[in-house]
């Protein structure tokens, strides 16, 4: 009641009341700007409100670019140094594969032998081819067979039968 009292009292005070816009029931853009309106009052931003969300956007953008060109730089001098040490390393190959080709050289050989106190050896010879005759079918300790030729024995048993004598034609193998 007492609430009642004090808006009266305030209208009045106040002076006349302003007309109240007339909706006509036909007109839909009058009700969309109505509502455009209340919408508009409910969600009021200010202007510095948009004017720091627009510059917030523009912040992140652009330490978002900064971070990108930061790593992108990082990422190039990497790169260079990569290859550089690429270009050691083949150059360092093929100093190594010159050390050695010079290491294997013929006369690079010979001088080292010589600092070392070796000496090229003479010429081998060989030894003439000469068969060997093994019996595999004798044992282990078994006398070594004659191997005297037919010839020789039979020689050997005339003479022994025509002088008397033994072992006539004996002699060491």
């Amino acid at each position: 009641m007492v609430t009642t009292r004090i808006l009266a009292q305030r209208r009045l005070l106040s002076g006349p009341l302003p007309a109240e816009p007339v909706i006509r029931r036909g007109s839909r853009p009058a009700i969309s700007a109505a509502a455009a309106g209340a919408l508009s009052e409910k969600l009021r931003v200010d202007v510095f409100g948009r004017l720091y969300a627009v510059a917030g956007t523009v912040l992140a953008l652009l330490i978002l670019y900064v971070s990108l060109a930061a790593h992108l730089t990082q990422t190039s001098y990497e790169i260079t140094r990569l290859q550089a040490q690429q270009a050691d390393l083949l150059a360092r190959q093929e100093q190594l594969r010159y050390t050695e080709a010079n290491l294997q050289a013929p006369g690079q050989v010979e001088h080292d032998a010589a600092l070392a106190g070796m000496q090229r050896g003479t010429a081998s010879k060989y030894v003439r081819y000469q068969p060997v005759a093994v019996d595999l079918t004798a044992r282990p300790g078994d006398p070594a067979p004659d191997r005297t030729p037919l010839w020789q024995k039979g020689l050997a048993a005339l003479l022994n039968g025509v002088a008397g004598t033994r072992d006539a034609l004996a002699f060491d193998h």
